[in-house]
């Protein structure tokens, strides 16, 4: 009997430091295994099923003005929004992993960076700016998406080899940051 306790209390002992062990390590175990999830997770927090993330939404809100189809714009990370980084990393030379991990987040947020989008919506009044400064007339610069302004934005895409619609996403903003000041 004495000999079955000793054995249940190392048994139980040994348990209880793997567990922790583990538990104190499983971020860095995780990171080892698998990396963009890694960065995700830090990126982004705990992906709780279903329930809002304000990273996923800013993401999801992106990839939307962007021209991707993230499915509805809730911060709830689901296969549309899977889908649409998927393909964003397609269109942008990335690796394809599904995951928003630091390079994907750095492509996507970097407009927000240079001014090009405020408060998740195209600065207008910049691409005004910047249309008048490549030499495509947008009007007044007021900040309205006006007709005169919808115009030269066309005319510019055409002269980019852009699909010439009016819609200001990545491919367009991405041309009109090659003339930014």
């Amino acid at each position: 009997m004495g000999n079955l306790f000793a054995a249940t209390r190392i048994f139980f002992i040994s348990f209880l430091l793997v567990f922790s062990l583990c538990c104190a390590g499983c971020d860095k175990l995780y990171s080892l295994l698998d990396k963009e999830g890694a960065e995700e997770k830090e990126l982004i927090g705990e992906i709780v099923p279903y329930e809002k993330n304000p990273t996923v939404e800013e993401i999801q809100t992106l990839l939307k003005l962007y021209g991707y189809n993230p499915g509805k714009i809730d911060g709830v990370l689901g296969l549309r929004t899977r889908n649409a980084i998927a393909q964003f990393q397609k269109d942008n030379n990335l690796k394809q992993t599904r995951f928003a991990d630091q390079e994907t987040w750095g492509k996507l947020k970097v407009f927000k960076d240079s001014g090009l989008i405020v408060e998740n919506q195209v600065n207008v009044q910049l691409v005004q700016k910047i249309l008048k400064n490549a030499g495509f007339n947008p009007g007044t610069v007021d900040g309205n998406l006006g007709p005169q302004t919808l115009a030269a934005i066309k005319a510019f895409q055409k002269a980019h080899a852009l699909e010439a619609d009016g819609k200001i996403g990545f491919k367009t903003l991405t041309k009109l940051a090659d003339y930014f000041e």
